[in-house]
């Protein structure tokens, strides 16, 4: 029989089994020393990386690289590399500082929101102060109007309109109290403020109330007496005596009423015509001048009578008489 003849592919296919049965076989010491060492080298960039990230609390990307570190630590051929056993050491120091990075993370994150919460509110809080400022600054000025000797409807009207104003602007910061103590207490006094402002602003009404009514009346009374002094005409003078009664009843009604309500101008006084009325003398004296002058209106209804009694016998006497 003839031997078989080799092909170049048999050739080719014979070869490669012999290498890679040599490449399968064991390796030298040094092959796998070198193995580890390029396996330390690789885990030390790693691990230099990991710890860069740490330092910088970035523990999600430190982690990713410990993890293939320790792959690569765990390799045998680890062993034979002078710095396996020191990369080790600093792979499980690493590892452990993984979490205490992730807390610190979390607790300086933390401490940025509240601190950017903090001045945000503090800013918040600056703005609505300058608000409050602002609309209390016209109340003031409102007051001091108030004060005036000419004050009247209109000053306390403003008194209302402003105080009105300072309220919206604290409904509108509302939630701030909720945040803020000191802004909270602030409120609180501005609060306090516009009642003290409110019931002075009331007693100037009552006053103004005052003046306007019973004075007013009492004044206009007084005109018409004189009026009616001079008048000679008997009808006129007694429309004119009965509106000035009218006027004084008037006058001791209200002023009683406004005294009862506001007992604190029992204490007060005005000056009208030049004169100083104490307010509380304005009632008595109505009702005293209404009593003279009914007497007066009686008086003058009589005599009226009886000329409307003399005129309509004077006719009586002139009409011819019957045939």
């Amino acid at each position: 029989m003839s031997p078989t003849r080799m092909t170049p592919r048999t050739w080719m296919a014979l070869v490669l089994l012999v290498v890679s049965a040599a490449a399968c076989g064991p390796r030298t010491k040094a092959q796998r020393q070198a193995d580890g060492e390029r396996r330390t080298d690789e885990a030390l960039v790693l691990l230099n990386e990991a710890e860069r990230e740490l330092r910088n609390l970035n523990a999600d990307e430190a982690e990713p690289r410990l993890a293939k570190a320790k792959e690569l630590l765990s390799h045998p051929d680890v062993e034979l590399s002078p710095e396996g056993e020191m990369l080790r050491s600093q792979l499980s120091e690493l590892r452990g500082r993984v979490a205490r990075v992730r807390d610190e993370r979390a607790r300086q994150e933390r401490e940025a929101r509240e601190e950017r919460a903090r001045r945000e509110l503090e800013a918040a809080e600056e703005k609505q102060r300058d608000k409050v400022v602002q609309a209390m600054s016209e109340v003031s000025a409102a007051l001091e109007a108030l004060e005036e000797k000419d004050a009247g409807a209109e000053q306390v009207e403003a008194v209302s309109a402003t105080a009105k104003r300072v309220r919206e602007v604290l409904v509108a910061g509302k939630a701030l109290e909720e945040k803020s103590e000191d802004y909270a207490a602030s409120a609180r006094s501005t609060e306090r403020r516009l009642e003290q402002a409110e019931v002075r602003a009331a007693q100037v009404r009552k006053r103004v109330d005052f003046l306007s009514g019973p004075v007013s009346d009492r004044r206009e009374a007084e005109a018409l007496v004189k009026k009616a002094k001079r008048e000679r005409d008997l009808d006129a003078r007694l429309a004119l005596y009965t509106d000035a009664r009218e006027r004084f009843v008037r006058c001791g009604e209200d002023a009683k009423k406004l005294l009862s309500e506001a007992p604190e101008l029992v204490k007060t006084s005005v000056v009208v015509d030049g004169r100083k009325l104490p307010l509380r003398t304005v009632a008595p004296r109505c009702r005293a001048k209404a009593g003279s002058l009914l007497r007066v209106v009686k008086k003058l209804e009589k005599s009226r009578a009886a000329r409307d009694r003399a005129r309509a016998r004077k006719r009586k006497g002139k009409s011819p008489s019957p045939k």
